[in-house]
């Protein structure tokens, strides 16, 4: 039973949500209305041109914003309206809002087979209504990943091709040096240089001095020191980077993707075939239930055995209070009932909470209905009939 505060957020949240769905319609829909009434006349083909690019700009001087933001409406807009009726009948509803209809609707582009587009439209309304734009956003490109995997893999390919390294020069001393680079490979830099920044000590042993420089500003140091003082350009990657990938993809029987530690970013399957055949990797066997749950394991005493902590870690993925995204490796195991209270060290006892929310948890500020359950390395979703979406005449949107 929700409280009466609680039911009014959510009221709040739907009603913005449906504001957002009538500017979007009256949007589109008064495109449609203009470019029938200019088709309808007898000017020239360069006028009638004219005259509807005309309209974008007429919208964005009515409501105030650019015309940019117009032609993301209409472009975004009609994608979902036209391709996944379910979808654009939840935005209405208030279900999800422009945020979230933005993130489909990128994705909705890419969909090459009816199956994909279907499964999107079956299953996104009710995975957004319930999490954050970025889990969505993450879902979205997971779930494309699964259903269209050929097409995935021949864009990273030609993405890979992309690849660069850029500096730009800022106006206050420093500089902006940013690299284009493999999701897997990204992945395993990002891991080194947190494992590294956490491993530098805290006092500088030959001044005996603090240090007090910031976790970001420790690796930003660290990047800087590789980059001037090491030699090569090959790339041989030992730090730890966890690849989830079924075993038929692995031995290239069929081709699904992987998937980077908790399922999070795709990776190409021929890439984590490629480094499954490197001399420093190293395999993991990971046990799960039927609906991707790793299993339990439970240690005697207070701090989780090495085995326990890296299950953990696979199962919640991130910090396990909904919506937040911090990585694992930043997060504390907490004892959901403390250990001097009879809590058991156990995976049922035990889950991931970034230092922030453990600090909360610690002072009794947070309230369990705040945590996520744990991460399915295994997740479903349903494709039956296609909705079948019959177009309202354009005053009829207009009202609505």
């Amino acid at each position: 039973m929700t409280s009466p505060a609680a039911d009014a957020f959510v009221e709040v949240r739907r009603d913005r949500a449906r504001a957002e769905f009538a500017e979007w319609n009256l949007v589109i829909g008064f495109r449609e209305r203009e470019i029938r009434r200019i088709d309808s006349t007898d000017d020239a083909p360069i006028s009638k041109e004219l005259a509807r690019r005309a309209i974008a700009l007429d919208i964005a001087q009515q409501l105030r914003i650019t015309e940019n933001a117009v032609w993301r409406i209409i472009v975004q807009g009609e994608e979902v309206r036209d391709r996944t009726p379910a979808v654009w009948a939840a935005f209405r509803e208030g279900v999800l809002d422009a945020r979230r209809i933005g993130l489909i609707a990128d994705v909705v582009a890419k969909l090459h087979t009816p199956r994909a587009l279907e499964a999107v439209d079956q299953n996104a309304a009710a995975y957004g209504a319930e999490h954050t734009p970025g889990e969505l956003r993450g879902w979205l490109k997971r779930l494309r990943a699964r259903l269209e995997p050929e097409q995935v893999e021949d864009e990273s390919a030609h993405a890979m091709e992309r690849r660069h390294v850029e500096i730009s020069h800022n106006d206050d001393g420093t500089s902006w040096l940013s690299a284009l680079l493999p999701t897997g490979v990204a992945v395993a830099v990002g891991n080194r240089l947190r494992a590294a920044a956490k491993a530098l000590p805290s006092v500088n042993p030959d001044t005996g001095e603090r240090d007090r420089r910031t976790r970001d500003q420790k690796q930003a140091d660290l990047v800087a020191h590789w980059l001037t003082c090491s030699e090569g350009t090959s790339t041989d990657i030992r730090a730890e980077i966890a690849i989830t990938i079924d075993a038929t993809d692995l031995i290239g029987l069929t081709h699904g993707g992987g998937f980077t530690r908790g399922g999070r970013e795709p990776v190409p399957a021929a890439w984590a075939r490629e480094l499954a055949a490197s001399e420093h990797a190293l395999f993991r066997r990971l046990v799960l239930d039927p609906l991707g749950n790793v299993m339990d394991t439970t240690k005697l005493g207070y701090q989780p055995a090495g085995s326990l902590r890296e299950a953990l870690r696979w199962r919640d993925g991130t910090c396990r209070v909904a919506g937040c995204q911090a990585d694992i490796r930043d997060t504390d195991l907490d004892h959901e009932l403390a250990y001097d209270r009879g809590g058991t060290t156990c995976a049922d006892n035990l889950r991931s909470l970034c230092r922030k929310h453990h600090n909360m948890k610690s002072h009794d500020h947070l309230d369990r209905r705040s945590l996520a359950p744990p991460v399915r390395l295994v997740e479903s979703y349903v494709v039956g009939a296609p909705v079948i979406y019959r177009p309202v005449p354009t005053e009829s949107r207009i009202s609505s």
